[in-house]
């Protein structure tokens, strides 16, 4: 794993993991990665985050864990407005909500990332991050290519996709703007290109 991401991420993982192990230790679900470092990962390091985005109902008691961990609650400028930094690592950590995407996703496709270290850490399944990223584009008037663009990247790079749910969950997370045959045109006319 080490060979294709960033040291930091890396070790931000195996800090991270710590702190789900510590909530699960507790009795209950594993906090699950979501957002731009779950695309990192998907990805093999081809789009980079700066934050870990998770999401877990029992906020405190993961927030208590990450202390635990050496993540220290953001203040001042240029700070996460609700999350975490490490002192020595330039990645942050913030929890983004209690359900995955809002009570949409699906817990029984998220994955359990085995670290070198032999921790993990729960990741969001690659349809609903793909059905997320399409979510973050569908904002008209001013459409965002970047959101549309990590979508492209990673359905290009995912292998064994579940069409008929990431179909499902991109005319959901879109309101029935966009589907699947759009996600594959656009795909498609980034190959010919």
């Amino acid at each position: 794993m080490s060979e294709f991401y960033r040291p930091e991420l890396v070790e931000a993982l195996n800090l991270l993991a710590e702190a789900s192990d510590a909530v699960a230790e507790l009795g209950h679900q594993r906090p699950v990665l979501v957002g731009g470092a779950a695309a990192e990962l998907a990805t093999l390091g081809e789009l980079i985050s700066g934050d870990l985005d998770i999401v877990t109902p029992w906020q405190q008691e993961f927030e208590d864990a990450l202390e635990a961990a050496g993540f220290v609650r953001s203040i001042g400028p240029g700070s996460f407005s609700r999350g975490f930094q490490h002192p020595y690592l330039d990645i942050g950590v913030e929890v983004v909500g209690s359900t995955l995407l809002d009570g949409r996703g699906s817990y029984d496709r998220v994955f359990l990332l085995r670290l070198e270290s032999g921790r993990a850490v729960s990741v969001i399944c690659i349809e609903d991050l793909i059905a997320d990223r399409m979510a973050q584009y569908n904002s008209p008037p001013n459409y965002d290519l970047q959101a549309l663009d990590q979508a492209e990247k990673l359905y290009q790079l995912a292998f064994d996709l579940d069409k008929a749910y990431l179909d499902k969950r991109i005319t959901e997370e879109t309101a029935g703007d966009f589907d699947l045959a759009f996600l594959e045109k656009k795909a498609d006319a980034r190959d010919n290109d």
